[in-house]
């Protein structure tokens, strides 16, 4: 908020941020770094701040003789597919503009084979890149799909190198394994073209290290806790982190109505089958809640004076692209947001099972006495509890 009110930033259309630029003093590399503090401290609520970052990084683009890195303009496109910002034109443009760019460059490298390391992007980066547009869902033009086809020719050749096998086993840093599987399951059915050259061993490859991270034994918060005891006070069958790094999976028969007819074993042979995840979504999940500067409008001057309520947090790029991978495979995604759940106090245990209850479609209805009896309701946007 002090960088806001300093340099004059302020809630005002996309093309006025374009025409004044704010922080056209500043160089690529600072706002380089004022977009990954951004993203590391996930303030994604302060649009006006990210707008205008986003809005200078496409100025010096195509404007100015300023040049960013390559890797700093893959940085830039990972803080915002981190904090997933689609939501205004200018986060849509410098979506687009990336993969153009970068394959300008490519092109302009000469060298043969084009490849992607000639203009300097390592693994990591590639990765982050491939990561980025996925999560974006940045693959309908050529660029993005060409600069996709380079990142995974890349990977499986780096990893097929005799330099990254080790006694017949193939190294690739696990993070970068995982960030090229979620992108891969994603592309097989959005955008086959961008993965269609990548040999199936890479593939089967990436598809086991993803497995294995997923099987570790995994250790429920005492939020998931709760939820789960809530569930089995309500007699609804669940399963604790399931394989899939589901928090609560419920599986349903498919002419069941309600939820609390679940079965007790998951067996996916027995068709027909309804896979329910319940994702407890904690504030690491989200978006930080902050408080936001509000502007007036004096003598032609827009100006920042005081403070708006809290925004609702916004789902981060990784939660999103996790409710994708699930439906993806078969998952209707239910989430369970901190900032519902943690504001029924933890005595009100009836005012819980009614949340659930609604959320959940767990029950017709719920007696708790003779007078007090829960009428299943569907649940509604922006909906208040007696506990706001």
């Amino acid at each position: 908020n002090a960088i806001c009110h300093h340099w004059g930033v302020v809630e005002i259309s996309d093309d006025v941020i374009f025409a004044t630029r704010p922080f056209q003093k500043w160089s690529c590399r600072d706002l380089v770094q004022l977009a990954v503090a951004l993203g590391h401290g996930r303030i994604g609520n302060n649009l006006p701040l990210l707008k205008t970052i986003y809005s200078e990084a496409l100025f010096k683009m195509s404007h100015t003789n300023e040049m960013f890195q390559s890797w700093e303009l893959t940085v830039l496109l990972w803080v915002q597919a981190r904090l997933y910002l689609t939501i205004a034109p200018v986060f849509q443009d410098f979506a687009k503009a990336v993969p153009k760019e970068l394959m300008n460059r490519i092109h302009a490298s000469r060298q043969q084979p084009l490849s992607i390391e000639s203009i300097g992007l390592g693994a990591q980066e590639q990765a982050n890149l491939a990561w980025s547009l996925t999560v974006l869902e940045e693959y309908e033009t050529d660029e993005s799909v060409s600069i996709l086809q380079h990142i995974f020719q890349a990977a499986a050749v780096a990893s097929s190198s005799n330099k990254h096998v080790i006694d017949g086993n193939r190294i690739i840093q696990l993070e970068h394994a995982h960030q090229l599987w979620q992108a891969y399951f994603i592309l097989k059915t959005d955008c086959p073209a961008a993965i269609e050259n990548t040999p199936q061993w890479f593939c089967d490859f990436l598809q086991e290290k993803w497995s294995l991270e997923k099987s570790k034994r995994k250790t429920s918060s005492a939020r998931h806790q709760s939820l789960s005891q809530t569930l089995n006070f309500m007699g609804v069958a669940h399963y604790n982190e399931h394989d899939e790094d589901i928090d609560v999976a419920i599986v349903l028969k498919e002419d069941s109505s309600w939820t609390h007819t679940a079965n007790t074993t998951v067996d996916e042979q027995s068709n027909p089958l309804h896979k329910v995840a319940v994702e407890f979504d904690g504030p690491h999940h989200f978006t930080l809640e902050a408080d936001l500067p509000t502007n007036t409008v004096s003598d032609s001057l827009v100006q920042p004076h005081s403070m708006s309520p809290k925004r609702k947090p916004r789902a981060l790029g990784h939660t999103v692209l996790k409710y994708r991978l699930l439906k993806g495979q078969g998952w209707t995604v239910v989430r369970v947001p901190y900032y519902e759940y943690d504001k029924i106090p933890f005595w009100a245990s009836m005012e819980r099972q009614r949340y659930l209850q609604r959320l959940l479609k767990t029950h017709a209805s719920i007696r708790f006495s003779e007078v007090d009896v829960s009428k299943y309701k569907k649940i509604v946007a922006n909906r208040k509890s007696r506990f706001d």
